[in-house]
C-alpha cells in the first residue's frame, strides 16, 4: 500500500538536511533559489546532486546555462534562506536591501559573501522524477569559509543545528 504525501512528508522531515542557494545566470541575468535537497554524489569525479522543482525559474535557467552554484549557508543566513525560498521577483536586489552582497564567480554565478562554501558545478547529466529535476554537477571549482551551519528541520529553518 502506497505511503501518502503527508505521511512521507512528515517523516522526511526528521531528517536534518544542510540549507543551500542555489545560483546561475542565464541571458545574463541571476536566479537563485533555497534548496535542502543537496547530496554529493561521488568524489571520483566530484559530483553532486540538485534537485529542483522543474517549473522554477532558477531550474529552467540551469537547464539554458548548463552550469550552477551550490551556496551553502551559515548560521547567521536565515533571512536570505527565507529570501530565496520566497517568490520574490528580484532576489538579488532584495539581498543588498538586506546587507547582504555576492560575488561573481568562475562561472560568473553568484556567490553568497559569508556563505560556508560555494561549489561551482558544470550539469553532466539530469532525470526527472515527478515534480522535480535532478541535476548532477561535476564539480568545477569550490570555494570554503569556516564558520557553523544553517539546518532545516521539521519545516524550520535551524542555526543551531544538534544543540
Amino acid at each position: 500500500m502506497p505511503v501518502d504525501s503527508a505521511a512521507y512528508r512528515n517523516a522526511i522531515s526528521r531528517f536534518l538536511t544542510g540549507v543551500t542557494i542555489v545560483t546561475t545566470v542565464a541571458d545574463e541575468k541571476p536566479s537563485g533559489l533555497t534548496a535542502t535537497a543537496i547530496a554529493s554524489v561521488t568524489l571520483e569525479p566530484p559530483t553532486l546532486l540538485a534537485c529542483l522543482n522543474r517549473h522554477s525559474t532558477t531550474c529552467q535557467a540551469i537547464v539554458q546555462a548548463g552550469r550552477f552554484t551550490v551556496n551553502v549557508l551559515a548560521s547567521d543566513q536565515t533571512d536570505i534562506a527565507k529570501l530565496f525560498a520566497s517568490r520574490e521577483m528580484d532576489k538579488f536586489q532584495q539581498l543588498a536591501v538586506l546587507g547582504h552582497g555576492i560575488e561573481t564567480g568562475s562561472f560568473g554565478t553568484p556567490h553568497l559573501r559569508g556563505a560556508l562554501a560555494s561549489i561551482d558545478c558544470a550539469v553532466s547529466a539530469t532525470t526527472d522524477i515527478g515534480t522535480h529535476r535532478i541535476f548532477f554537477g561535476e564539480v568545477q571549482q569550490v570555494q570554503c569559509a569556516e564558520g557553523s551551519p544553517l539546518g532545516y528541520f521539521r519545516g524550520a529553518f535551524v542555526d543551531r543545528p544538534g544543540v
